[in-house]
């Protein structure tokens, strides 16, 4: 009896493989994202502390020097700021990228995947037709004998 042998099982594999890569590279993606949020978030934090501070100061009164320095270094957060914003956009797109990376891999692993279903169930089809037509020869012969055997009688 044969077994079953996929012809293109090494395609598939490889396609399964892609995909795992693919996975990877999308969380590496993803957890790249989460962290530049994590940034951008605590930039953000900063400057409304920055802002609070500026606030009091200013209502308590405060020397002109201390109130420049603490608007520069608002300012400069400011900066991170979009500089983080303009990483995150970036980080965004990689993992819109990565996504789509992804979907195609999938789709392909998925179509070698069913291709390989539909011919393992052919395959079956045809040794399920191959036993039945031994057995069924079996049948006759054994019939065949029987009726020889009684009607030599």
């Amino acid at each position: 009896m044969t077994t079953f042998n996929f012809q293109f099982q090494r395609l598939l594999e490889l396609k399964e493989n892609e995909k795992s890569i693919a996975q990877s590279q999308m969380a590496h993606a993803i957890r790249q994202q989460e962290t530049g949020k994590r940034h951008q978030e605590a930039i953000h934090s900063k400057i409304q502390d920055a802002e609070r501070l500026k606030k009091e100061k200013q209502q308590g009164g405060v020397h002109i020097s201390e109130l420049r320095s603490l608007v520069n270094y608002i300012q400069q957060l400011q900066e991170q700021l979009v500089s983080y914003n303009r990483e995150l956009d970036r980080l965004d797109h990689d993992v819109s990228t990565k996504q789509h990376q992804l979907n195609r891999k999938a789709q392909e692993e998925k179509t070698w995947e069913h291709m390989k279903q539909q011919k393992k169930a052919l395959f079956e089809e045809q040794r399920k037709a191959e036993e039945q037509n031994f057995f069924d020869e079996l049948a006759s012969t054994r019939f065949y004998r029987s009726s020889r055997a009684g009607s030599g009688e």
